[in-house]
């Protein structure tokens, strides 16, 4: 009979090469798959195939290689303690999603001890104009326009600073540093253009909420920033009952058995660590999952019991034809609080035609989401 070929893990190609050496040096015969795609598909990561049989010969090999990457990790995350003790950014356009972002933003700054810097940017139609002549026929009182845009951006900007100082007042010795900037522009690209120079630890938003249409998100700034910047951004829904951060119980991560996950879990760990909070590792796969899964789920099971012995992890498949159907499901079942989802940088053409699991997810979902980039 013969041998059942499976997929060992993914990776990039430089960790899958390492692991293909590591693997033939143990007499696991071994190949990789998606070597050698175009660039628009790499960050899809390379598949490293193996014998089922060899299976057990291979897992221990895996998992040296992957406790050596978190090794490194953890080198490299105490070197950047700035970046880790924390600055967050608070992009805000006055609406009542982002003033529930900012009461989300005040409770965990105070908590792990970040500044807030609180970030508008208004429409400058000198800016966002075409460039042809014809436009500014229409545009006489342009400046006008300007000037009456900028002077309620103003005004918005003092009636927030407000809002949150009076949240912040009432923390006492506990307050944290409240820093405000304002730009003209278009938002999703000023939010991402100022996160590059902020360095930001965590960007927290408000979105709309469920009961709005999709067709009316397509352009949401929220979801356009999730996928042009690197740093993790926390998404708090409009229609999210936000209660405090204690009430905060039970955290999802959806894995996709992904190199990019062990990076995830790490600062997602990080991050919850400052309250008694349950991580549950859930992967959906259809109905009729094969043992393979089965295998995969119980050793990051074991691997985050091991790593993260002073946290409650639990590890869980989901049966569901349909990722979305899948999640929302086990989210009301287990009265899930927050959702963590690892997302992929694609290029523009492809974010047109496939919008990405987490931006579907952003406009699907009432709970808080967590989007981390591989």
């Amino acid at each position: 009979m013969e041998a059942k070929i499976i997929t060992l893990v993914v990776l990039s190609n430089e960790k899958a090469q390492i692991l293909k050496l590591l693997l033939e040096q143990e007499g696991v015969e071994c190949f990789l798959e998606h070597q050698n795609l175009i660039q628009g598909a790499v960050s899809m990561g390379v598949n490293v195939k193996i014998k089922e049989d060899d299976f057990s010969k291979a897992l221990p090999v895996l998992e040296n290689l992957l406790h050596e990457k978190m090794k490194q990790s953890s080198v490299v995350s105490k070197e950047n303690k700035k970046a880790e003790t924390g600055r967050i950014l608070l992009p805000i356009d006055f609406s009542d999603y982002s003033r529930k972002a900012a009461d989300f933003a005040i409770d965990l700054a105070r908590k792990v001890g970040a500044e807030i810097t609180v970030f508008h940017t208004f429409y400058d139609p000198m800016i966002n104009s075409l460039p042809f002549p014809d436009t500014f026929m229409y545009n006489v009182d342009t400046e006008e326009l300007v000037m009456e845009i900028q002077e309620k951006a103003e005004e918005g900007m003092e009636e927030f600073k407000k809002y949150i100082e009076e949240k912040n007042d009432k923390l006492g010795n506990e307050k944290v540093t409240l820093k405000y900037e304002m730009t003209k522009g278009i938002a999703e690209e000023e939010i991402v253009s100022y996160a590059k120079e902020y360095e930001p630890w965590l960007i927290i938003m408000g979105t709309r909420g469920k009961d709005h249409k999709s067709v009316d998100l397509i352009g949401s700034v929220t979801a356009e920033v999730i996928d042009m910047t690197k740093y993790p951004v926390l998404v708090i829904p409009e229609d999210f009952d936000y209660k405090g951060l204690d009430k905060i119980r039970k955290v999802l991560y959806t894995t996709s058995f992904d190199e990019s996950d062990f990076k995830a879990l790490d600062i997602l760990e990080k991050f919850l660590r400052p309250w008694n909070v349950k991580i549950i590792c859930v992967h959906v796969e259809s109905k009729e999952h094969s043992k393979w899964d089965e295998v995969r789920m119980e050793g990051l099971n074991e691997y985050m019991k091991k790593t993260y012995n002073h946290t409650d992890v639990v590890c869980d498949l989901i049966d569901s034809d349909d990722f979305l159907e899948g999640i929302e499901n086990y989210v009301k079942e287990h009265k899930i609080d927050f959702i963590s989802i690892t997302t992929k940088r694609r290029s523009f053409i492809s974010r047109m035609f496939n919008p990405s699991i987490a931006k579907k997810m952003l406009f699907h979902s009432t709970t808080p989401m967590l989007v981390f980039h591989s």
